[in-house]
């Protein structure tokens, strides 16, 4: 059926409790208007000064009313995420669907309501430390950073990835779509002495903005602080300002792995990659590591399909049934 709605776009965000990483059980809404005139043509009308303004919906996909089987309707939403002002991308754990009935919010629980992810990811570039202040713990890195590849793929098999490595010098792996060449690279990568991290993130940018797609991540492992490259030209600053200096209205996400081992962490960089809207993890042990891996890989791609499903009772538009979508969000 023939999409209705105006869309209000308002950079207005709320803030969450912790800078770093999304809270736990928050819930977002959003608002529509629905009418049937006939039974059989669903419309609906975007309320997108009640929606919560963390919700992005792409327009220019699938959002509408339809006409399902002999007996149903449905509204269809095809693309949209849960992103918040620090650029954190949420999970979705539950949606409930309400109708406003008799002076109030009532749950619809006649009705279905499904939803379902899909897929956004297009490039990622791993940037990764492997100096030798890692010590006996970087062969389990390695297994991390490989998990983390396996996990990339399974969920976004269209995915492409690179490889930025760094210690004395920067070595890269091209972006590529064989998730098995990736891991065998990170296999055979060996210790170094020194530090050049500003030097390999820089390298991480410049790959993913010469990649013509859409969405484009960074993620950067590290346990220690920059000792090698050219203060000049490779610093965190000049980093966050190539990336936002980027003309593609898509800009680059950021997720910073710091580890607080031998290498000892500037502890500047991380506030002000979280103010540049990046996630940022700094866990205490190799095994904590393990765990932020599998979370960013939940986190970079959260884009999900709503259905919901109701019946072919006539609406008038002029009086349409005001819905609420609540979507409980997890870490």
């Amino acid at each position: 059926m023939k999409l209705l709605f105006k869309a209000l776009l308002l950079s207005v965000f709320v803030f969450g409790c912790n800078p770093t990483e999304p809270d736990a059980g928050n819930t977002f809404q959003i608002y529509l208007d629905f009418w049937n005139t006939t039974g059989r043509n669903p419309e609906i009308r975007f309320d997108g000064l009640k929606t919560s303004k963390e919700i992005k919906i792409d327009f220019s996909q699938t959002f509408e009313g339809q006409t399902e089987g002999s007996q149903l309707t449905k509204v269809v939403i095809d693309n949209f995420k849960i992103v918040d002002n620090q650029n954190n991308n949420y999970n979705i754990e539950a949606i409930k669907a309400f109708e406003f009935r008799n002076n109030n919010w009532k749950e619809d629980v006649e009705f279905t309501m499904d939803f379902t992810q899909t897929q956004d990811v297009g490039v990622v570039v791993l940037v990764l430390d492997r100096s030798e202040s890692l010590g006996a713990d970087f062969s389990k890195i390695k297994e991390y950073a490989m998990g983390f590849i396996d996990q990339t793929f399974s969920s976004h098999p269209e995915v492409k990835m690179g490889i930025v490595d760094f210690s004395t010098n920067v070595s890269t792996f091209p972006i590529t779509n064989n998730r098995e060449a990736l891991k065998t690279y990170i296999s055979g990568l060996t210790p170094d002495r020194f530090t050049s991290l500003y030097k390999a993130m820089d390298e991480g940018v410049e790959m993913l903005l010469r990649s013509p797609a859409q969405s484009r991540i960074l993620v950067t492992f590290t346990d220690g602080t920059d000792n090698l490259s050219d203060p000049n030209y490779y610093n965190i600053d000049n980093i966050l300002s190539k990336i936002k200096n980027d003309k593609n209205t898509n800009k680059i996400r950021g997720f910073f792995i710091g580890l607080e081992g031998k290498g000892g962490l500037d502890s500047s960089v991380p506030p002000k990659l979280v103010n540049s809207g990046w996630i940022v993890s700094i866990p205490t042990s190799a095994a904590q590591v393990k765990e932020v891996f599998e979370k960013f890989g939940r986190l970079i791609s959260n884009v999900y399909h709503l259905t919901y499903v109701r019946n072919q009772q006539v609406i008038p538009r002029q009086t349409p049934v005001k819905l609420r979508f609540d979507i409980k969000t997890v870490k």
